[in-house]
């Protein structure tokens, strides 16, 4: 199946996702394989001409640029689709655009959105035109002076011991105890899952070679538990593919991150376990990894983390659950 078709699917499984099980999902996927067999898709491209004017050609080197940077496509799309709405919001040349244009443009928006969105499109603002600024279209870039936009921070605290351990006892099927084991021994980030192929695990030194952003590579390394199961999920599947967790109908693609999703899910509605998702997997292994004395740096290595900042955040959720387990141990 070429990329198209890939992507086409992954958009329909996006959509569906929030409305279907993880069996209806895998059976969504298999139908659309099927029936796309017999048709060629291709994404429609928009070739430069030379009646584009200045400000699509400035949106189409800005993305080039970022492209290169090995940006994910889902980021570029997000940029395209923010400045875009924003150039035809000012109706003017994008580089005669001020501060206060911005600031506007900021507060318009604002109206009916949550403040991160607002932040988002900020930021997405500020990148395009530093980027300007560094590539000389214009001397200053004028999205500099707006401030961050105030966003109230709810803090979601990871899967507590109990949590963990209850989806693993409600895991059903080889593949459901595997994926949970690997989220739990890694912490690795959801896209990532779905990249790992059966020839980057080596089973001898319990690691995996995971693919992540921006195109960097790191080791992470599982436990004998995952282990176990990894290699009785591979060994009882019954059939072959490149991928470490694929769809089980044919042609056993990957497995989407909605999929996943989906999946996790279901195993947290079975185990009782509310509000399961992705993302508390990776806090709760950084929590783990704190507790367990691991030094900052070395947990910035296993995250995957550009920045320490971000690794950082992680100590809150560790001194949170310090003080719970002190408050049950002197309640009891």
């Amino acid at each position: 199946m070429n990329d198209s078709k890939e992507k086409f699917i992954s958009l329909i499984t996006q959509t569906m996702s929030e409305n279907l099980s993880a069996e209806q999902l895998d059976m969504l996927i298999y139908t659309l394989s099927n029936v796309l067999q017999s048709y060629d898709i291709s994404e429609a491209k928009e070739l430069p001409s030379p009646d584009m004017d200045d400000t699509n050609k400035l949106i189409q080197n800005f993305l080039s640029c970022k492209k290169i940077e090995g940006c994910l496509p889902n980021t570029l799309i997000q940029y395209q689709y923010t400045i875009s709405r924003f150039a035809s919001c000012v109706n003017m040349d994008l580089k005669k655009v001020n501060t206060n244009a911005i600031r506007c443009y900021l507060g318009l928006i604002s109206k009916g959105n949550q403040n991160s969105y607002v932040d988002n499109v900020r930021r997405n603002l500020n990148t395009f035109y530093q980027w300007m600024e560094d590539e000389d279209y214009v001397i200053k870039n004028p999205c500099r002076r707006v401030k961050k936009v105030k966003i109230e921070k709810k803090m979601e605290m990871p899967f507590s011991d109990e949590d963990i351990a209850l989806m693993q006892d409600a895991c059903k099927t080889a593949k459901d105890t595997a994926l949970i084991d690997l989220l739990v021994s890694t912490g690795i980030r959801r896209e990532e899952i779905t990249k790992i192929q059966v020839s980057d695990v080596n089973f001898n030194q319990m690691s995996i070679m995971i693919h992540g952003k921006g195109a960097k590579e790191r080791m992470v390394y599982f436990s004998s538990r995952c282990k176990v199961h990894l290699q009785f999920y591979l060994r009882t599947r019954g059939y072959e593919s490149e991928y470490l967790f694929a769809s089980d109908r044919k042609p056993h693609g990957k497995l989407t991150v909605n999929s996943i999703h989906a999946y996790v899910k279901d195993i947290g509605i079975l185990a009782g376990v509310s509000n399961v998702h992705l993302h508390r997997f990776r806090k709760w292994f950084a929590t783990s990894m704190i507790n367990k004395g691991v030094k900052i740096q070395d947990l910035k290595d296993m995250m995957g983390h550009e920045s320490i900042d971000t690794t950082n955040n992680y100590y809150i959720y560790s001194n949170i659950e310090r003080i719970r387990s002190e408050c049950k141990i002197h309640a009891a």
